[in-house]
């Protein structure tokens, strides 16, 4: 059963399944311009089992982890990739840029096949489809190899983020909603973040990249073993035919448009910056003069955390100064962060990475909902678009950097990717003086 109260703190939400009550805190933040971060503990009782929505949400917050479980392991390991495989520092960043190439080509995918074919069809296949991969990684041994499963491992592993919401969208009731994405964007968060600690953690144990790989595949398996065992079967989907043209269309729409333009090159050029500076700080910690295990390296990414918070201040901001606004603030709090990252002290560096993550997510959720109230039609493809571009900007942003890493070290990313946030904060000035409403529907109608 489901039982849910409010309170001044959050929204209290019970799951049950079989015998276990799990007790979930949320915050008061609606999605998608907040972030969750639920508190969980478990109670043993005796209780009903679970009905169909609740199988739906906790089958899908489920695959969730799984998909960024596979997705980021390999994040905090780029030293030991480098060492094992002898290669620069570019091929270690394209271990991950090339799994983010493939998220953002399989989420056009998936996003157009879910209403012909079946949102649980297509979960299911592409869930054991990307964690297959990583089962057999680590007998690998050609890194050219590598990057290629890397990427059709990503691809595949856009399944959950492309049909996830649209599937609770259709099976669960209105105010069932909410909490439910709350569980998912949640799931979201611990998926990303405990797969890198757990990977270094079990890297430094294991004292080789294969043993986090076969840990994170075993226990990706166990969690996808429950979802074949509770993913009931779709009561309310509607198959509707692919239509390719009506598709392209749609997109073309959308990207004659300067407003939304602007706004995938923005998100790319800050998604492309933050993800590859942390790749880039692993290599760069990972060697002389720090020389960190990886399990060291991987507390790192506690400081997303910071985007947590940032991220559920941005509703409330939006509210009062509107979203153009929050995007540009976001932009110059990384900014500012590099000047924590340039100074090249550990503590420096930690401090500018939490302000970096705080940045990030605060701009990053103003950029998303202003793409979904920017379109009046065709939301679901303006959407898939900025995923591309998000995407695509983090793989791209690998080729970007590189070269500045090579010519200036850490000081050359922490000076690429302030360039970066300059010309985002230029484009965000342009879009708030120049692109007006007529403006922009009459670009989209030529």
């Amino acid at each position: 059963m489901l039982k849910a109260s409010g309170n001044t703190e959050g929204i209290n939400i019970i799951y049950t399944l079989n015998k276990y009550k799990i007790f979930f805190l949320l915050p008061l933040t609606p999605y998608p311009t907040r972030t969750f971060s639920p508190l969980l503990c478990l109670e043993v009782n005796t209780l009903k089992p679970l009905h169909h929505s609740q199988l739906i949400t906790v089958s899908i917050c489920l695959c969730s982890v799984v998909t960024f479980f596979n997705l980021y392991w390999v994040q905090p390991l780029l030293p030991l990739l480098q060492k094992d495989f002898g290669i620069s520092s570019l091929g270690a960043t394209l271990s991950i840029s090339s799994a983010l190439m493939g998220v953002g080509l399989g989420l056009l995918i998936f996003a157009s096949w879910s209403d012909a074919i079946g949102r649980c069809k297509l979960l299911i296949i592409g869930t054991a489809g990307g964690l297959s991969i990583t089962l057999i990684m680590p007998l690998i041994e050609n890194y050219n190899v590598f990057i290629a499963l890397r990427f059709i491992q990503g691809t595949l592993l856009a399944a959950c983020p492309a049909v996830g919401v649209p599937l609770l969208g259709d099976e669960l009731r209105k105010s069932w909603l909410a909490p439910a994405i709350g569980f998912y964007i949640a799931a979201n968060s611990i998926g990303s973040v405990s797969s890198r600690l757990i990977a270094g953690l079990c890297a430094s144990i294991g004292g080789s990249w294969q043993s986090a790989a076969m840990v994170v595949a075993l226990l990706s398996m166990l969690l996808f073993a429950i979802v074949l065992y509770i993913l009931p079967a779709q009561k309310r989907f509607k198959p509707t035919p692919f239509n390719l043209k009506d598709c392209l269309k749609s997109y073309q729409r959308h990207l004659r448009r300067p407003r939304l333009i602007l706004l995938y090159v923005i998100i790319s050029l800050m998604f492309g910056s933050f993800v590859n500076l942390f790749s880039f700080l692993m290599i760069t910690l990972g060697a002389a003069p720090y020389e960190l295990p990886s399990s060291i390296l991987s507390l790192m990414f506690i400081t997303f955390f910071g985007g947590t918070i940032s991220a559920s201040m941005a509703g409330n901001y939006a509210k009062k100064h509107g979203q153009i606004s929050g995007v540009a603030i976001g932009i110059g709090i990384m900014l500012c962060a590099n000047l924590f990252l340039l100074e090249g002290h550990l503590t420096a560096m930690v401090i500018g990475m939490i302000i970096m993550a705080s940045g990030f997510f605060f701009g990053h959720a103003h950029a998303s909902t202003l793409v979904g109230r920017s379109c009046k039609k065709h939301k679901g493809s303006a959407q898939a678009l900025y995923s591309l571009f998000y995407y695509g900007g983090a793989s791209a942003g690998a080729f970007v950097l590189d070269p500045f890493y090579q010519a200036w070290g850490w000081s050359g990313i922490v000076f690429g990717t302030s360039t970066a946030f300059i010309i985002c904060l230029a484009l965000i000035a342009i879009e708030y003086y120049y692109i007006t409403d007529a403006r922009d529907a009459k670009a989209s109608a030529a």
